[in-house]
């Protein structure tokens, strides 16, 4: 009889990163999958709850792990004031903000949608702008917790899987040398189930690499978008 395998994993990989897979293979752009990778990640019954009630212990991306983009730290100097509220109940600043956080839109397009409001406004100008900031604030920190949340995931994810492989070598090393041939067919399985458990694990690494790229882009583009929102004043 072949070893159980942990957590009901077949040899099949997992859909989700199956999609993810050919996802990539159909758009090689590094930063156009964000949604439906949030949502992969979603889905992943079973991981998301553990993923979840475990802090990142190992955050493996270069930038630092932090909840929340902090109003100063993005803007480049102390706010004179609090940010004013309600940018959703301005239909313009709502649109702009919309378009410019959109990840879909590369940082130019919002760069433009920013410059183009700026050019229509008044006296009001700079409270305007200001709820643009205040937008794109509250949309980036809705992104990157979409990101975070993912890689917490698919670190777990590998955690778990790692824990797997260990359990199959320490299986591999009780067998005896000579055993027969029963012996011989629960060292196939364990060895087999070892290959896909490790190949599993390699693979959910590898996605919690691309996410920590993506979080990167995100402090990049929003300190762009902040940088049109500060020309325009």
């Amino acid at each position: 009889m072949n070893p159980k395998r942990p957590f009901g994993l077949d040899r099949q990989r997992p859909a989700g990163l199956i999609d993810v897979e050919q996802g990539r293979l159909k758009n090689m752009r590094l930063f156009g999958r964000t949604w439906r990778l949030a949502l992969t990640v979603a889905c992943m019954v079973g991981y998301g709850a553990l993923a979840r009630a475990e802090a990142i212990r190992d955050w493996p991306c270069a930038v630092p792990l932090a909840p929340r983009f902090e109003a100063d730290a993005v803007w480049g100097a102390a706010l004179a004031e609090p940010l004013p509220a309600g940018w959703r109940d301005d239909a313009e600043v709502r649109e702009v903000v919309e378009v410019a956080a959109n990840p879909e839109n590369p940082p130019s397009r919002g760069e433009r949608e920013i410059a183009a409001f700026a050019e229509r406004l008044g006296a009001d100008r700079q409270e305007r702008l200001l709820r643009v900031f205040a937008g794109l604030l509250d949309e980036f920190d809705t992104l990157r917790g979409f990101v975070i949340e993912g890689v917490r995931d698919f670190v777990v994810r590998a955690k778990i899987l790692d824990g797997a492989v260990a359990e199959h070598d320490s299986a591999l090393a009780a067998l005896p040398a000579d055993g027969g041939a029963e012996v011989e067919e629960k060292r196939r399985g364990y060895i087999d189930a070892r290959f896909w458990d490790a190949r599993h694990r390699d693979d959910a690494m590898e996605e919690a690499e691309f996410l920590c790229h993506r979080y990167a882009y995100l402090d990049e583009k929003l300190g762009r978008l902040t940088a049109a929102v500060r020309s325009a004043f």
